[in-house]
């Protein structure tokens, strides 16, 4: 996966690509350097930029409120016994976990969580698994446990990098999706969260995509009604961890 993904990406492929494009549209190559980007304003930076740590996880709390998802905050101490009972609630007979080592799931605290998480079937997004089935797993799953990466207060949105284990449809098929974020993810806005990453990127992280997820599915389609859940999770809980 790695090795193709490298391939897709390499500097070769990408300016043949951008010179098909251009050669379709009849016009020359954009080129960057001749065109710098040029913010008209520096509102991105400014954007809460005056509140306090405690009010802006408020700030979060409220603007994910907003767009339907829940926000709590919990020590790694007591994540395990939260996600048991937040399952139990779901009565979920389906469990979703992402295809991480015993390390990771150690950073969080959760590693003998993971070996056993009292769910009655759980089920592992892993790069051995054929498209198919990692799509299938979480299809059916009642809850997916993942990780985001940063929590954006201004819009209450969570930022995921798209993995081997733990694809792009993790997080949208299950029914109810759960992101632990750790409370240094915490930004103001989707610039910085950017930002940070472009940081990441310099220093070797490789994905096929960013996904920025804002609460459950919602469509105000139907008579101007919104409904949530149409075409992805029911429902969207936040975990902020407080020590890491």
């Amino acid at each position: 996966m790695t090795s193709l993904l490298d391939q897709a990406n390499n500097q070769a492929n990408r300016e043949a690509f951008l010179d098909r494009l251009a050669k379709k549209s009849g016009r020359s190559r954009h080129q960057l350097a001749d065109h710098p980007f040029k913010p008209l304003n520096d509102l991105p930076e400014q954007m809460l930029a005056d509140l306090t740590p405690t009010e802006l996880l408020d700030a979060a709390k409220q603007n994910s409120e907003s767009v339907n998802a829940e926000l709590v905050v919990k020590s790694s101490a007591e994540l395990a016994d939260y996600l048991t009972e937040l399952a139990h609630q779901d009565q979920a007979k389906c469990l979703l976990l992402p295809g991480l080592d015993a390390s990771e799931w150690a950073d969080y605290q959760l590693d003998g969580w993971a070996q056993n998480p009292g769910v009655e079937h759980v089920a592992t997004w892993s790069p051995t698994l054929d498209r198919d089935q990692n799509e299938q797993n979480a299809d059916q799953a009642d809850i997916a446990i993942g990780l985001a990466d940063y929590l954006i207060a201004a819009t209450g949105s969570v930022t995921v990098v798209n993995r081997p284990e733990m694809g792009r449809g993790f997080n949208f098929l299950p029914t109810h999706y759960v992101a632990l974020v750790p409370q240094s993810g915490l930004v103001r806005s989707t610039r910085q969260a950017m930002v940070n990453y472009e940081h990441r990127f310099a220093e070797g992280l490789k994905t096929s995509a960013i996904t920025i997820i804002s609460g459950p599915s919602n469509s105000g389609d139907i008579e101007m009604e919104l409904v949530v859940g149409v075409h992805g999770p029911v429902q969207c809980t936040y975990v902020v961890i407080e020590d890491r």
